[in-house]
């Protein structure tokens, strides 16, 4: 799939947030490939709110991303990927964190 993904230079991605599938440049990995990970540690403050019945990506990700940044907050909710049955509390979230 990757590369095919390469020779097409698309990908089509379904997007939450469209609510349709969207094109995903391939130029999009190899950005990605350029950064380290364990280089990105600017202690940024950073709230994530993920789903533990999140289809798409692991919730495990989102826990060893925060367990090696202490200025992340990880909010794990009883949701999927998409998280539409917890938006009331995603604003609360954000509201808190950002202290407004």
């Amino acid at each position: 799939m990757v590369k095919e993904w390469e020779s097409s230079g698309y990908l089509k991605v379904y997007h939450y947030g469209e609510m349709r599938s969207l094109p995903l440049h391939y130029p999009f990995v190899q950005d990605i490939e350029q950064y380290d990970e364990a280089q990105l540690q600017r202690q940024v403050p950073t709230l994530i709110i993920h789903g533990r019945n999140d289809e798409v990506i692991p919730i495990q990700s989102s826990r060893n991303y925060a367990k090696q940044r202490p200025w992340v907050k990880l909010v794990e909710v009883d949701s999927d990927h998409s998280l539409t049955n917890v938006s009331t509390k995603i604003w609360s979230l954000t509201k808190e964190f950002c202290h407004l």
